[in-house]
């Protein structure tokens, strides 16, 4: 269900480092765009990392009804945190609620693919202009990096799947997807071993598997390409958990990787789908490998908690 508000100010936050520093050539376009289409608008350049979050906040406070994030997966993450962060200060009613918006000029742009953002910046600020906005859920983790929690929007990536996205993120003159496929290949060269990892869903379903990849998935895809929860849904009130349930050797991984791309490992056996609201997943020791929409949580932590906030955050999106 679509829904309007009263789109009388609209702060666009625009990290000029996105895409490697692609992304600041973007700013004419968007302006242009925006004036196009008559919007109010007041563009914020970031200046390092996590100050999308900080601008987010200040922008709920000083009454933004539509904040913008400009960037990829990772500017979308702070300013998402930022927002939150904002409406548990002021205790706003959901009636209240700043709109967030997308413009995606990123890397991955992970999150818009799922949303049916479209990647066109023209046509991003179109959608924003038309002001109908749909409840969107979001998730929040606790742990690594993120002791006091960091909202998220696409999901959580554990094992095989983040390392190739650190590696993807150090490349200083591969971008977009070549980035992902050398980073793939290269952690094939090292293959990660299997982690003992304690899970627990929704205080109800405890179990252990041996793993080296394991997704928490709000969204459909990650890392650009990789479609680790195929059958996610951003309003169906649930987290989607796709994780190998048992050990992969090399070899085998290079095969499932065909089906990353397609989103058909979960018709294999090698693969299995939980659901869930809330889940904890812990190790023994410090190996948890973790990112949260692109950030690192951490390349070794014991634990980690995640929850969903169902329907709790109005998105301007087209799916």
């Amino acid at each position: 269900m679509k829904n309007s508000h009263n789109q009388n100010k609209i702060c666009i936050i625009l990290n000029p480092n996105a895409d490697k520093g692609r992304a600041f050539k973007k700013m004419t376009l968007i302006e242009s765009s925006c004036d196009k289409y008559n919007l109010s608008y007041e563009i914020k350049l970031t200046q390092g990392p996590l100050d999308a979050i900080k601008l987010a906040k200040e922008a709920v406070f000083l009454g933004f009804s539509t904040i913008v994030s400009a960037g990829g997966d990772g500017t979308v993450n702070e300013v998402v945190d930022g927002i939150v962060k904002g409406i548990r200060e002021k205790h706003l009613s959901f009636a209240s609620f700043p709109v967030l918006g997308i413009i995606p000029i990123g890397r991955g742009n992970d999150f818009a693919f799922s949303a049916g953002i479209p990647r066109n910046v023209d046509k991003a600020v179109e959608l924003i202009s038309h002001d109908l906005w749909s409840s969107t859920d979001y998730g929040e983790l606790i742990g690594g990096r993120f002791e006091d929690g960091r909202c998220f929007l696409n999901g959580v990536g554990i094992g095989f799947e983040p390392l190739v996205n650190f590696i993807a993120s150090d490349f200083k003159r591969v971008h977009g997807m070549a980035s992902y496929l050398l980073g793939f290949f290269k952690v094939l060269m090292n293959y990660p071993k299997p982690n003992k990892i304690f899970i627990r869903i929704d205080d109800e379903k405890e179990f252990t598997v041996y793993t080296q990849q394991l997704s928490v998935c709000n969204g459909r895809r990650m890392g650009s390409m990789f479609m680790m929860g195929p059958l996610a849904s951003i309003d169906d009130g649930v987290l989607d958990m796709v994780y190998a349930n048992k050990p992969l050797k090399g070899g085998q991984i290079s095969l499932l990787a065909l089906r990353f791309f397609k989103g058909t490992q979960l018709n294999s056996p090698h693969f299995s789908l939980l659901r869930g609201k809330k889940m904890t997943l812990r190790t023994e020791t410090p190996e948890l490998v973790c990112h949260t929409d692109g950030e690192e949580v951490s390349r070794g932590c014991d634990s980690i908690k995640i929850q969903l906030y169902p329907g709790e955050l109005k998105c301007i999106r087209n799916a």
